[in-house]
């Protein structure tokens, strides 16, 4: 296979060949031109040019090793062999860095037809044409014993050990854009063994919906035993990412369960974290739908994932994203606002989701927000309610050394003792008093919000909600609805450039509510919006 074509360098091909050189020109190529030719080719020229010969193989090894090997995704399947003969591969075990597992689900249920639907399979009318039902049984019974017997803590564990230069663990459900696009090679990043899946079973995992159903524990069981193969195998990662798309669904709080046994082996994986970024669910469920199996918890019941947090005080970047259809009124926000009185040494109640390690949960009495989140950088928060004075004692404490924030759908309520509606008409919301205070004493470079409510005791119109949006302005980057209102604002700049937008942002954030502006002139309606 000849590429001279593609190449415009100081060795053309006419000038080699007076040199009378035996074999073919593309070999007394340079090395890096060879490497660099190659990047420009499809995924079908790239295979066969390796397969030219030898010495052309080893030219394109290592970038072909690190293109191919540097980020895996792999089905929670038989395929994760795969995963191990890599990690025992001499070269490509060092090349592989971010490692995925996709929550690609297989269910017998997927056979059937959609109701209503006429599928046309003549030959068995009851069975989703394309399926095959038989095959599609025996591979999900497969998974389900992968989860439930320890095989997939152990297969991990054991591919983890060897693999020296992993630094970031991720569970997916939907399938990822790839950083690159080579020609001919597939836009999304898809799990190793869809394929074959495909073929056996006619399940199409290629298509970017989740393949997760409601109330299916499996991504609790996932995370839980990923989590403890990282603590066998000893590896100290960087990140861990959990991004669940499937709506309304997010990691259980029995997610984070661990017995006191494995802590001690646990502690230093979850200390030497960097970036922990969560999908969770928060939403409280009644007590018949907790004995037939339910992802949520009762009211008096902890949630565990404040207990892992206590075991992460060196984060830089912290993303938790509430999934479900109730919030928890002190959820994240109001967690840290606790470590915050603490650190302040104001006497506070015990914060829910202390009591994981039993006798060790009196540890959380000296835990503070200064300890724990010392270098934090980074935080994004979303689909959370909280007091507007929890977000506000947070932010001011972080000062120091956060960055970037990004609030998405946040609500903040405000007590019958500081509604603004009545006792300070010039600071008409909540949200316009936060972005005022940050101001005086934020260090953000990079602010993002958007969606953001608030919530008033005095108002009982939209559930006690009320959309907060924002006036136009030349400042930042503005978005929102088609012909609608802008409900998202984002600006990045200096620390200094960045006090004079959270100005220009307390003064373009309104509230819409009709009854309320009868009471307050910093209410409008959205018709009032619009036209001005």
């Amino acid at each position: 296979m000849y590429i001279g074509w593609y190449i415009n360098c100081t060795y053309p091909l006419k000038r080699l060949a007076k040199y009378n050189l035996s074999g073919s020109p593309l070999l007394y190529l340079p090395c890096e031109l060879v490497v660099h030719t190659a990047s420009y080719l499809s995924l079908d020229d790239l295979f066969s040019l390796r397969l030219t010969c030898r010495r052309v193989e080893t030219f394109l090894f290592e970038t072909f090793s690190v293109e191919f090997f540097s980020d895996r995704r792999f089905m929670v399947n038989e395929c994760l062999r795969c995963l191990l003969n890599i990690s025992k591969h001499s070269h490509l075990s060092r090349c592989l860095s971010r490692l995925t597992i996709g929550l690609d689900r297989l269910y017998s249920s997927d056979a059937l037809p959609s109701f209503g639907h006429r599928n046309g399979n003549a030959d068995n009318p009851r069975v989703k044409k394309g399926i095959e039902p038989y095959k599609l049984e025996e591979l999900a019974a497969e998974q389900n014993w992968l989860v439930s017997s320890g095989r997939l803590q152990l297969l991990l564990g054991e591919a983890l050990g060897n693999l020296a230069n992993v630094v970031e663990l991720s569970l997916r459900d939907a399938n990822a854009v790839r950083g690159h696009l080579r020609p001919g090679l597939r836009q999304r990043l898809v799990s190793y063994g869809t394929a074959e899946i495909r073929r056996q079973t006619g399940v199409d995992f290629l298509s970017d919906e989740p393949h997760l159903h409601s109330q299916d524990q499996f991504a609790d069981m996932v995370f839980s035993a990923a989590l403890l193969a990282v603590a066998r195998s000893g590896k100290r990662l960087d990140a861990i990412s959990v991004d669940i798309q499937k709506q309304d669904m997010g990691l259980s709080s029995s997610a984070f369960v661990f017995p006191r046994s494995l802590l001690e082996s646990l502690r230093p994986t979850l200390q030497s974290l960097r970036s922990l970024n969560l999908s969770v669910s928060f939403t409280y469920i009644s007590l018949g739908s907790f004995a037939h199996g339910s992802l949520g918890f009762l009211r008096w019941q902890p949630h565990y994932l404040f207990s892992l947090l206590e075991e992460t005080p060196n984060l830089v970047s912290l993303r938790v994203i509430s999934k479900g259809q109730s919030f928890l009124l002190d959820g994240v926000i109001e967690w840290l606002a606790r470590l915050v009185d603490l650190s302040t040494g104001k006497q506070v109640e015990k914060a829910k989701g202390s009591h994981m390690y039993g006798d060790l949960s009196a540890s959380f009495d000296r835990i503070t927000l200064s300890q724990t989140f010392h270098d934090l950088r980074d935080l994004e928060l979303g689909n959370m309610t909280a007091p507007s004075d929890s977000l506000s004692k947070i932010v001011q404490h972080l000062a120091g050394s956060l960055r970037k924030l990004c609030l998405c759908t946040i609500g903040v309520t405000v007590s019958r003792g500081d509604d603004e509606l009545d006792n300070d008409p010039g600071s008409a919301n909540a949200w316009t008093s936060i972005f005022r205070e940050m101001s005086t004493y934020s260090s953000l470079e990079n602010l993002q919000v958007g969606l953001l409510g608030h919530h008033t005791v005095n108002c009982t119109g939209n559930a006690n909600g009320h959309q907060a949006v924002f006036l136009r302005s030349e400042v930042g980057t503005q978005s929102g609805p088609p012909g609608g209102l802008f409900d998202a604002w984002s600006y990045s700049g200096s620390v200094t450039s960045m006090k004079d937008f959270l100005l220009e942002l307390s003064s373009k954030t309104i509230i819409i509510c009709t009854r309320c502006r009868q009471r307050n002139p910093g209410y409008h309606s959205s018709d009032e919006v619009l036209e001005g």
